[in-house]
C-alpha cells in the first residue's frame, strides 16, 4: 500500500516540521510524567485513550470495517513522541512506528535529526501540540480509508 501518497497529499513534513521547530525548547520542558495533567489533556479531544504503564504511553485504538488504526503517545519529560500504525485485514501496512521515522522510509526528505520530537514546557503547549498531530491523524486516516476502502 502506498502511504507515500499519503503523506505528501496532506503536506506531512511541512506540518510535523512545523510543530517541531516551534516547540523545542528542551531545557525548559517538562519534567516527569504528569499522568494527571496529560489525562486531563487528552480528555480534551474526542479519542478513547488507554494507559499502558508497562511502556509509559497512551494507545488510540480505531477500527473502521477491516481497518484497524493504532496511536501510541509518549508524553514524558516534556517530549511528545508518537507512534502510528495501521493494519488492513489483520496485516500491519509498512512502514510504521515513530511518526518522525516514516517520511525517510518512504522516501521523502525529512531531517529527523534537527526536527525529531516536540517538546512541551506547560499544558497549553502540550494542547497545542497534541491538536496539530490529531489533525495529521485525521487526515491520514481520511485518505487511507478513501484510497482502500
Amino acid at each position: 500500500m502506498e502511504l507515500k501518497k499519503i503523506f505528501e497529499k496532506i503536506d506531512f513534513v511541512n506540518r510535523y516540521r512545523s510543530i517541531c521547530e516551534k516547540y523545542n525548547d528542551f531545557d525548559n520542558s517538562m519534567d516527569g510524567n504528569n499522568r494527571v495533567l496529560t489525562q486531563r489533556v487528552l480528555d480534551l479531544y474526542k479519542y478513547k485513550n488507554k494507559y499502558f504503564s508497562n511502556g509509559s504511553f497512551y494507545q488510540i485504538k480505531e477500527e473502521f470495517e477491516d481497518v484497524e488504526f493504532i496511536l501510541n503517545l509518549v508524553l514524558k519529560q516534556g517530549i511528545v513522541e508518537t507512534l502510528l500504525y495501521i493494519k488492513k485485514e489483520g496485516k500491519n501496512v509498512k512502514p510504521n512506528g515513530r511518526i518522525d521515522f516514516l517520511p525517510e522510509d518512504l522516501g521523502i526528505p525529512y531531517d529527523r535529526l534537527k526536527y525529531g520530537l516536540p517538546k512541551y514546557s506547560s499544558e497549553k503547549e502540550l494542547e497545542e501540540i497534541l491538536k496539530v498531530l490529531f489533525s495529521i491523524y485525521e487526515d491520514i486516516k481520511t485518505e487511507f480509508l478513501k484510497q482502500y476502502c
